[in-house]
Order: structure tokens, then sequence, then C-alpha cells
């Protein structure tokens, strides 16, 4: 057994290449040179096995094996709270953990308490995502267990915020992804306590989803422009005017923007919805541009995400009818380069084309179930009139826009489910184009029984090209 053992442990400080008897031991090498062995073994289960070899090895692999966790269960957030409380070695742990993903099970209980108590002991934690048991399913939480569970969850983040202690959690982290549902409901409100993400020093990367950001949150902070995000996403958002107006005022200077309202879940789950929310540019154009104006001096990327559907929103079209679409919209945007409308909104479109837009445009993209109809304006039929943005009434194309891509969703298409005259068109559009410096491309986004947002595990569909206008023979030469 002794001899068996040394054999064993013999072999794990040898390296040998396959196929050669060249051979040497691991543990003859200086710290920095195994050091950068480890960093290339992305076997967990090999990281293990080094860590229980020596101690030697154990100082050397634990940062790499402690960098990243992902949590699913209670069970397992005890287990990682409990290594990064160890008597000797916690503490360096607790500074190796850089990423922690938390979708949790929804078949397994979550120790939210430990949750919040990982949260605030790492020091180094770069990058968070966190998806409640729930928020995939229609078994929601009822008022006391959610109350509970985001008590917890958000209360590392109130701590980070209040300055109260020497040693603030979540001071490093950059990147933050939340996927929650509410209370009985798909849909959670921002309040006071879940408002401090926002603000965390060094945030740059924020992305929630199913929210509902109705007005100014009481207990909030009074001053604008005091968050650090660059990248901020909302998505399956029930949002209104005054709502995105509050948002968009926290971020001293934003560069990406995600506005996507309720399209798929409103269908899905069949809630009700705040009648005053969505089709922000469908109802009041002047109002959502008053509110992204806020961030016209440092907006480069833009997507805008609504549906034709209306729904409970029907009774608010009859009674309140819509205000007048707004021209040059987006004129004063001076470093806006990249625009993607998804669903059918002839008033974006109209903010962002007509009179002026924005100086250094360089790429617009469409996303729709019919993406070449006609304007909306009662213009004459003319290629440019059934183009994407560029049917917008007394278009302006600046010198600086290269490219439009149009993708079809639901169904997808393949070049051979075009009709002829739908191949003519898009050939014909693409040589119309060609000439004022821009290039066309079609594509086609792959049928999924999954919906936004997309949750962990959950595949996302793939956008394959049917056309492009920088090749000849475009339809043959693209694969389906």
């Amino acid at each position: 057994m002794v001899r068996l053992k040394f054999s064993f442990l013999h072999s794990l400080n040898t390296v040998k290449a396959m196929n050669t008897p060249f051979e040497f031991r691991l543990l003859d090498l200086p710290n920095e040179l195994v050091s950068l062995i480890v960093e290339h073994v992305e076997s967990v289960a090999i990281l293990k096995t080094l860590c229980r070899t020596c101690r030697r090895l154990q100082h050397l692999t634990e940062p790499v094996l402690y960098r990243y966790a992902l949590i699913r269960t209670g069970v397992e957030t005890e287990f990682i709270r409990s290594a990064l409380t160890h008597s000797t070695r916690g503490e360096d742990r607790a500074a190796a953990l850089q990423k922690i993903d938390l979708p949790c099970h929804p078949r397994f209980h979550q120790n939210f308490q430990e949750v919040a108590r990982l949260l605030s002991a790492v020091s180094n934690l770069k990058e968070l995502m966190v998806e409640s048991p729930e928020c995939n399913t229609s078994d929601f939480e009822s008022e006391a267990e959610w109350q509970q569970m985001v008590g917890y969850l958000f209360r590392p983040f109130q701590q980070a915020v209040s300055g109260k202690s020497c040693r603030l959690p979540l001071q490093r982290l950059q990147k933050f992804t939340l996927h929650i549902n509410g209370s009985g409901s798909p849909y959670w409100a921002l309040d006071s306590r879940s408002l401090c993400m926002f603000l965390l020093p060094s945030l740059v990367y924020l992305k929630v989803s199913c929210v509902n950001l109705l007005h100014e949150i009481p207990g909030g902070p009074s001053s604008k422009r005091i968050s650090s995000l660059k990248h901020l996403e909302l998505e399956e958002t029930n949002i209104t005017h005054a709502g995105l107006r509050y948002i968009l005022g926290l971020p001293r200077a934003l560069e990406t923007l995600y506005l996507g309202e309720n399209c798929h879940n409103v269908r899905h789950f069949g809630d009700e919805v705040d009648p005053t929310s969505n089709h922000l540019f469908t109802s009041d154009s002047a109002a959502s541009l008053e509110a992204l104006k806020q961030q016209s001096q440092s907006l480069k990327h833009l997507t805008y995400a609504t549906t034709d559907i209306y729904y409970q929103h029907r009774q608010r079209r009859l009674t309140n009818p819509n205000k007048g679409p707004i021209d040059a919209g987006f004129a004063d945007f001076e470093r806006l380069e990249v625009v993607t409308l998804i669903g059918h909104c002839p008033n974006f479109e109209r903010a962002i084309m007509s009179s002026r837009s924005p100086p250094i445009l360089k790429s617009l993209a469409f996303k729709s179930e019919n993406v070449f109809r006609p304007g909306s304006h009662g213009e004459a039929e003319t290629t440019f009139s059934m183009i994407p943005f560029l049917r917008a009434p007394s278009s302006s194309v600046p010198s600086t826009l290269e490219s439009l891509d149009v993708i079809y969703h639901n169904p997808p298409l393949s070049p051979q489910a075009l009709t002829p005259s739908t191949r003519k068109f898009i050939e014909t559009a693409a040589k119309a184009m060609g000439k004022v410096g821009i290039k066309l491309r079609v594509l086609s986004e792959d049928r999924t029984n999954y919906f936004p947002p997309y949750l962990y595990g959950e595949p996302t569909p793939e956008e394959r090209v049917v056309y492009d206008g920088e090749f000849a023979h475009n339809f043959t030469s693209i694969g389906t």
C-alpha cells in the first residue's frame, strides 16, 4: 500500500509529453513557471487534485481554482462560504474570487442570507450574475418570501454605498447581471434598496430584466450624474417616460443603452402591466427624446426594442391619441455611431433619420417579422420608401453611414424561402444603397422556443446571413 501511494504521488509530480520519452518533474520548476502552467489548466478536477498534492501546489493553484464560482443551490453557497472563511486559507481564497454566477435552481433551496455574507466577504469581485429561483417559472414567491429574498440580496449593495464601514463590499464590481421576478408576478419594481446597484463606484456594466420603472424612486438620490455606468441594458422592461428620465439621469456618461420594452413576457405570462408604460416613441416621441438627451454627449450605441401589439395599452391608444413624431430628434447626439431597432416603430425611425441624422452615424440595424414594408407617412412608393430608416420622410443620410442590416425573425427564412419579387427588391435596394456608399445585408434569426431574457443554460438565437451586398451572386454564395 505504501509503495502504491508513493507511485501515485510520484505520477502527480511528473509531467510527460505524449508520444515522447521526455519527462520532467513539475516541482523542480520555479514558482513562476508552475503558476504559468496552472493558468492553462481548464479542468476543475485537475486543479482540485493539484491543490491536494502538497502545500506548495495548493498555494499556486488556489488563486486559479477560486477565481470563478458557479453556485446554484444553498448547499453550494454554504460550501463556498465555508471555504472563504477557512482559518488559514480563507482570506486568500476570498481575494482570489473575481467572478460569481448565481443562477438559482428552481427545485432546490437557496440560502440568500449566506449569499449576502458571501458577497460581503469577497474583496476583489469584478463580475456577478444572479437569477432568482422562480424567474423562469410561474410559481412566484409570496410577498413575505420575496421580501426576505431581496432584503438579503441587496443588503451588500446598500452596505457598499453607505460609507458606514471601513471595509465596504463590492467596491471593485464592474459587471452585474440581474434576472429576478417580483412577488406573485414576473415583474419587480426598483426601490431604494435595489437602486444602490446603480451607485456602485466601479460598476460600468449593468443588465436587469422584467423590472417596472414607472416613476422616480422614493428615497433615491436627489442629485444626477452620480453613476459610473457606461453600459446599461434594460430588458423586457415596463417603463414610462418618467421612469426613463429618472434612470438616464443617474449615469455621468453612458455609452451603450439597450432600451427593451416588455415584448415577450407579456405574451407568455399575461400579467397586467401599467397602462402608461412602454411604446415610448409611439405614444410620445418628444418625452422619449427628452429623457434620452441626458446622455446625448456620450451615447455611442443605442438599441430600442418595442412591439406592435398593444394588449393592455389599447384603451390608452383610443382615449389618448398619439402625439406627433419628432424630426431630427437625434441630431445633437454627437457620438452616436450604432443604432438598432427591434420591432416596428416609424416614429423612432423618423427621429433618427428625418431632416438631420446623428452626425457620425455608421451602422443601422432593423429586426422585425416584416422588414421591407412602406413607411407610414403617405409618401410615393419608391425603393427607398420601403427600406428601414431610409423610408423616413425627408431622410437625411450622413456621409459616415456604412451599413444597414435587416433581420427577419419569427419565422426565419433561407435564400430559397424568399419570393422572386422580394429577391429582386433586395438586389435593387442593395444597388441603390451602394451608390450612396451603404452596404445592405439581409439576415435571418434562428427559430427558438426560448425568449428574452435568456437565462443560464438557454441558447441565444443565431443570426445567419441570407444576402450580403459585398459579394457577387449574393443569394447563391451565402449558405442557408
